[in-house]
């Protein structure tokens, strides 16, 4: 009896990309039974019709507004029937056969709650290395990636855990986080965790569902499920100062639901002083940039929005 997946796409402003995401579907899902939905937040590039004409068969939902990443995605869920669920961002090309292997893979191990595919650059074969997997955050991670220490000390292993640089690409194997451009679970644990929190705009949503999901088993990272990732696609048009105010907003309400007291305060206090610093930094250069960083520290300083507190995970 054959698997079945529903292939679930958000997209705004994407056409080509989106076109081409559903094209490649069609063949890296064969011997599958799949759906595709697509729910479109209010592009203007004509992405609804262009779907409509080339892909009639897809579950088309268009919303009137640039809804959160995380509502697009339980729209999508709630409108297919498949026993599983494969979130894929809308600059994923899936090469054949990708798809049914990443189901496959988690169909033969109940034990595990979730899979993630190889991300890998067009064109190549080079796994897109501290993106496909990543550690989940804690408070030395964050800050060690919020200040930057990479770029000053690119061995550090604070860094290296957080962005799993000396993970094995070429191997099947568990990982803490795979990346949520490329994300497939169960229907059945999907709701029974309420689906993706909406209180997430972007970012940090994929990182929270995943955290949940581990609570029901482990996360498979499948090699031989090759993606090619254009990266970036959802946020070119974005402006800065919005995605340093949207990011920073995503991480205190990802610490406030699932880190300890303690290090929701300091990663408060941390992000506070880094974001007034670079406020003053930019302020002559690009008065909105500091401003952006002003909001952030104004952020870190109120009083966080509610959220559940959450236990250490396993990190080894």
């Amino acid at each position: 009896m054959a698997r079945s997946v529903d292939v679930l796409i958000a997209t705004r402003d994407t056409r080509e990309l989106t076109l081409r995401c559903l094209e490649a579907v069609q063949a890296s899902a064969a011997g599958l039974e799949f759906a595709c939905v697509v729910v479109d937040n209010a592009s203007s590039d004509g992405t609804e019709a262009a779907i409509r004409e080339r892909f009639p068969g897809t579950t088309l939902i268009r919303n009137d507004a640039n809804e959160s990443f995380a509502k697009a995605c339980n729209q999508a869920a709630a409108a297919g029937p498949g026993e599983y669920l494969l979130f894929l961002n809308s600059d994923v090309i899936a090469r054949p056969g990708a798809i049914a292997r990443l189901v496959e893979a988690l169909a033969a191990s109940p034990a595990h709650a979730a899979a993630g595919g190889c991300l890998v650059d067009v064109g190549t074969d080079s796994p897109q290395v501290g993106f496909t997997v990543r550690g989940f955050p804690t408070l030395a991670r964050q800050l060690a990636l919020l200040a930057g220490l990479e770029r000053f000390w690119p061995t550090n292993p604070i860094s290296r855990r957080q962005l799993m640089l000396d993970f094995d690409h070429d191997r099947s194997q568990d990982a803490e986080q795979v990346a949520g451009a490329c994300l497939l679970c169960r229907r059945a644990d999907f709701e029974s965790l309420g689906g993706f929190d909406e209180g997430f705009y972007y970012w940090f949503e994929d990182v929270d569902l995943v955290w949940r999901l581990r609570g029901r088993g482990r996360i498979a990272y499948v090699a031989e499920a090759r993606f090619e990732h254009v990266g970036g696609a959802s946020f070119a048009s974005w402006s800065r100062p919005e995605a340093i105010v949207t990011r920073h907003r995503s991480l205190l309400r990802y610490f406030d639901k699932h880190r300890p007291r303690a290090e929701r305060v300091a990663l408060r206090a941390g992000v506070a002083l880094l974001a007034a610093v670079r406020a003053l930094y930019w302020r002559p250069f690009d008065p909105a940039r500091s401003r952006a960083y002003a909001t952030v520290a104004r952020l870190a300083c109120s009083p966080p929005a509610g959220g559940t507190v959450g236990v250490d995970p396993p990190l080894g």
